[in-house]
């Protein structure tokens, strides 16, 4: 006699709804450190700076995009004030480590230079919003008279290209102002800044030029990239900056 075979029933798959973490890193921060998440809310693209102001703590997170492959990398800047800049898009994260100047009181301010909206988040709770736009200076007249004493240009000659940063004044302490050859955050896909305390740093590449003023006189240009660059103050050249050159000169 042949056993009969009994057919096993097929499993029947039960969809369960998961509902949405609010980001959060999975590691606690060492002690008197929080926990900064970015994310991009929705569609969307956005280059962004995170300004922590002057001697905290900012590393980056175990969201923050390190590799080579990535297109644009995550980085963390310990400058006066120190930043962090990124991009992220379309509902992506990126995570960093944070410890304010003063112990219990979180101060950031935030560039979003895209058409993404951002939600910050400080230990999985919202912390800010940051629209398209925001942060940003629009193009200034370009028939108006620089806002600073001295007139900085910053103009790459030939083809490559360079990020660069700029100090002015006794211990690079002045500020810098924008003028009609600059390229503030909401109107350039690589954006110039002027420092929430002091300082410029700007992108330019393949003939550009990018213009600034400040009431100090320049002391000192990074140039991290292909570009050479030629710097004009007062409309006298400064100095020529070759790829990877820094040029420091004293200022009384």
């Amino acid at each position: 006699m042949t056993a009969t075979e009994t057919p096993t029933a097929t499993p029947t798959t039960t969809e369960t709804s998961t509902a949405t973490a609010t980001p959060t890193e999975t590691d606690a921060p060492p002690e008197g450190w929080h926990n900064v998440t970015i994310v991009a809310a929705g569609s969307g693209e956005s280059y962004y700076r995170m300004y922590a102001g002057t001697g905290p703590g900012l590393d980056l997170g175990s969201e923050a995009d390190t590799e080579a492959s990535v297109a644009f990398e995550d980085r963390v800047i310990l400058d006066d004030p120190y930043y962090a800049e990124g991009f992220v898009g379309d509902g992506g994260v990126d995570s960093y480590q944070y410890r304010p100047t003063v112990e219990g009181n979180p101060s950031l301010d935030f560039v979003n230079d895209g058409d993404a909206t951002l939600k910050v988040y400080l230990d999985g709770e919202l912390y800010t919003t940051v629209e398209p736009g925001a942060g940003g200076e629009e193009r200034v007249d370009p028939d108006a008279s620089p806002t600073g004493e001295n007139l900085i240009r910053v103009e790459a000659v030939g083809g490559g290209q360079s990020e660069y940063s700029l100090s002015a004044g006794a211990g690079g302490t002045e500020s810098f102002s924008y003028e009609a050859e600059a390229n503030p955050g909401s109107t350039a896909d690589n954006p110039d800044y002027t420092g929430y305390v002091s300082g410029a740093y700007g992108f330019v590449g393949d003939g550009g030029v990018d213009s600034y003023s400040t009431d100090g006189k320049l002391s000192s240009v990074d140039n991290q990239g292909s570009a050479t660059l030629k710097i004009y103050q007062n409309g006298e050249l400064w100095a020529t900056v070759d790829p990877g050159e820094t040029v420091e000169r004293s200022v009384e």
